[in-house]
């Protein structure tokens, strides 16, 4: 467990709580997308694609991180 996460990721308690929270709601978003995607292949093909590139940027953004931390 890390103690220092929400300085490391530059978030106050709420507004990371606020954060994950609206990730969550899209994350059953994409739940639905996938499964009509599983059970019918040619329909969203790109849509999991995306939603993770646009995760990262979204976790950039609220984080004020220019590149990925190693």
């Amino acid at each position: 467990m890390n103690s220092n996460h929400l300085k490391e990721v530059n978030l106050t308690y709420f507004s990371h709580l606020k954060f994950t929270l609206g990730e969550v709601v899209r994350l059953f978003g994409m739940i639905a997308v996938m499964v009509v995607h599983g059970v019918i292949p040619w329909i969203w093909s790109c849509k999991f694609s995306e939603y993770i590139n646009q995760a990262k940027m979204r976790i950039m953004i609220v984080t004020r991180q220019t590149e990925k931390k190693k």
